[in-house]
């Protein structure tokens, strides 16, 4: 197991890249990446990152954040402990780097250069200057991401989103999104009143198990949210092994296909590690857009309740459920030529 640092280094609204197309046999031929490498003996991650930044750049760091820590795990590879690290401010002039091109990149381009897949996920907190410290790993086989934990919790990357757990940090984004009313109502909840509301949220609700921000590849900020909950004795349609799946996107983002994407995959994981035998969803009547989500997906009607309370917006609506198994998904899945997930 080696150390190493990876460091981006910031200024205005761009990262410092390295484009890795000069080293012979490079573990990261031709990718954009930050700079850094590997520990020297008994140096701490901090005078790794100086010093690295220093040897591949001339520039020397004066302010930075220590960001948190990716275990790279490779079938071809060594298992490395990435330390991660951004820079806010520094002195100096950049200079030529015999490792590849050094280039300051818009972050808003960074999802557009090869790069390792699971990139996106440690690029979506530390864009966050908010997001605490924290433990992500990334497992692959070759180029191909087959596992991503954040704290311990899945991510999954899909061919335009990230699906991870949320984050207080995420709040602004969350309340972006959920102050919409046309969005809270539709699913039974009230819209969000304030960023503390969205806070609160995320912090009492939305950091249970099996919850999920949605994040679009271009921009990395949270456009909706997805989760799985598992029936538990005495739950309506309980049955053992069975859970209900929830979701809403913000409304710029509808009508891409982008819900359709996130519960594909979400349901993928339901199935093949959660090891579920049926999903099952519910829609309030009116709610088309979502009914034609569990459509797609291939699920199929059931039964409908009428009158449900709704006790956030203080009235009661007809609901519908329908379930899917893991047989049904597959096939709608094979159908929709727009699912294109990473994750296997």
């Amino acid at each position: 197991m080696i150390n190493t640092t990876l460091v981006y280094i910031e200024q205005r609204r761009a990262y410092l890249m390295l484009h890795r197309n000069k080293k012979a046999n490079d573990v990261n031929e031709g990718k954009w990446i930050g700079v850094g490498g590997k520990f020297e003996q008994d140096e701490t991650p901090e005078e790794c990152m100086k010093r690295e930044t220093f040897e591949e750049t001339g520039l020397v760091v004066k302010d930075y954040t220590y960001r948190g820590i990716v275990t790279f795990i490779s079938d071809r590879y060594e298992t490395e402990y990435m330390h991660l690290f951004t820079v806010e401010s520094f002195e100096g002039a950049l200079k030529a780097c015999d490792e590849g091109e050094l280039v300051w990149v818009d972050k808003r381009r960074l999802v557009s250069l090869p790069h390792w897949d699971g990139d996106l996920l440690f690029l979506s907190l530390i864009l966050n200057r908010e997001v605490p410290f924290f433990s992500m790993k990334l497992s692959y086989q070759g180029d191909h991401l087959i596992e991503a934990l954040l704290d311990g919790r899945p991510c999954f990357v899909t061919k335009r989103l990230l699906l991870r757990p949320w984050r207080e940090a995420d709040a602004k984004d969350l309340y972006r999104q959920a102050k919409d009313s046309s969005i809270g109502p539709m699913a039974g909840w009230m819209p969000h009143k304030n960023v503390a509301e969205s806070k609160r949220i995320i912090r009492d609700i939305l950091s249970g198990e099996e919850q999920y921000a949605i994040l679009r590849h271009e921009g990395m900020e949270c456009i909706g949210s997805i989760g799985i909950t598992k029936y538990r004795p005495g739950d309506h349609n309980y049955q053992k092994d069975c859970g209900e799946i929830g979701y809403w996107i913000g409304r710029d983002h509808q009508g891409e296909g982008l819900m359709t994407e996130a519960v594909q995959c979400l349901l993928k994981h339901a199935f093949e590690d959660l090891q579920y035998t049926k999903v099952w969803g519910g829609v309030y009547d009116g709610n088309e857009r979502s009914e034609r989500v569990l459509k797609k997906c291939g699920f199929r009607y059931d039964h409908s309740l009428a009158e449900v309370p709704r006790k956030q917006l203080g009235d009661s609506a007809d609901e519908h459920f329908c379930f899917v198994t893991k047989k049904m998904a597959a096939q709608a899945r094979n159908r929709d030529h727009r699912y294109e997930e990473k994750i296997l």
